[in-house]
This record gives structure tokens, C-alpha cells and sequence, in this order.
């Protein structure tokens, strides 16, 4: 795809990131209440996936899970919603930014969205399920929610770092470097 793509293409593209993310994410987490809550992990592959229940109060790894419950609900609920609202402006607003971005800002709506969705109705609780490693080196327990969040924060900084601003022209000759300044009448 370039990066010219229609304003209904991408707004299409954003409704199944949203549907897709979010219904993914909604669906396991009510899988791993079912068959995974009060029952010993599940592990895969030799260990290297392991499920197990888990429920994170805090944000990302249960960064702030010692917070008070009002400091945890104003960081984690109230300005989680109004940072995702200025997310959806932007992509609604500002849709003709690089694809790339506009994916990876989809992604970190959609699972954000995702984990949103578990504080309000669960209390300031998310559900967490997942957990892979070798050996002794693991990753905390995550969600789908947290893939889409990590996915579109990696696309995000990937485009930042090799995505190139175009060079504007500069008319005014008294900030027009010398080397590229317009020729005088005296050339």
C-alpha cells in the first residue's frame, strides 16, 4: 500500500483494527476467566508459552499497582480515555499522516481501547493471560491488548527513526543558507 492511500481506505483500515483488536482481546481474556482462573498454568513448547490467570491493577508489568486506588484510577482510566481520545482525533483529524503511522496509532488505540474496557468494568482490573520466555528469561504476563499496544509502539518508533520529513523550500533569501541561495543579478 502507499502512502497515498484514500481517506475511506484508511478509516476502513482503522474500524477492523478496532473490531479485530478489541474483539480479539475481549474474547481471550474471557476464555482465560473461564479455563485458566484458580487452576495451575498451561504451559506450551517446553515452557517457552506459558498461560496462567493473572489480574494487573497497575499499567504495563504492574508499573503503579501500588498506587491508591484514586491515583490508579485517575492515571490508568481518566487519562489512559483522554490520551485515546487524542489518539482517535488524530487519526480522524490528521488521517493523511504516513501509513505507517497511522497503523501503529491505530494498534495503540485498539488496545488500549482493549485494556480500558477491563478497568471500567472490572474495577481497575485488567486481565492478564500470557507469558513467554527461555529458561529463566520471561516476559511479564500480557494480553492481546498489550501485543496491539507493543506493535503499534515498535511501528511508531520505526517510523520515526527512518521515515524522512520532506525538505520544504524556503523563499526568503535572508534564511536561505548561502551555498542554495538564489542568484543575484551580479552572477
Amino acid at each position: 500500500m502507499s502512502a497515498t492511500v484514500s481517506k475511506a481506505t484508511r478509516y476502513t483500515l482503522l474500524l477492523i483494527c478496532l473490531i479485530f483488536c478489541v474483539g480479539c482481546d475481549q474474547y481471550t481474556k474471557k476464555i482465560a476467566v473461564e479455563n485458566l482462573q484458580n487452576k495451575r498454568p498451561l504451559t506450551y513448547f517446553n515452557n517457552t508459552l506459558r498461560m496462567e490467570y493473572a489480574e494487573n491493577t497497575g499499567a504495563f508489568l504492574s508499573v503503579g499497582s501500588g498506587l491508591s486506588k484514586p491515583v490508579r484510577f485517575f492515571l490508568l482510566v481518566v487519562a489512559n480515555a483522554a490520551f485515546l481520545l487524542i489518539v482517535a482525533g488524530m487519526l480522524i483529524f490528521r488521517w493523511q499522516m504516513p501509513l505507517v503511522q497511522f497503523i501503529a496509532l491505530s494498534l495503540l488505540l485498539a488496545g488500549g481501547i482493549g485494556n480500558l474496557i477491563d478497568r471500567v468494568f472490572l474495577n481497575g482490573i485488567v486481565i492478564d493471560f500470557l507469558n513467554i520466555g527461555l529458561g529463566p528469561l520471561r516476559t511479564g504476563i500480557f494480553n492481546v491488548a498489550d501485543m496491539a499496544i507493543t506493535g503499534g509502539a515498535i511501528l511508531m518508533l520505526i517510523s520515526w527513526l527512518f521515515t524522512k520529513e520532506p525538505k520544504q523550500q524556503n523563499s526568503d533569501p535572508q534564511t536561505t543558507p548561502p551555498d542554495q541561495a538564489a542568484p543575484t543579478a551580479a552572477e
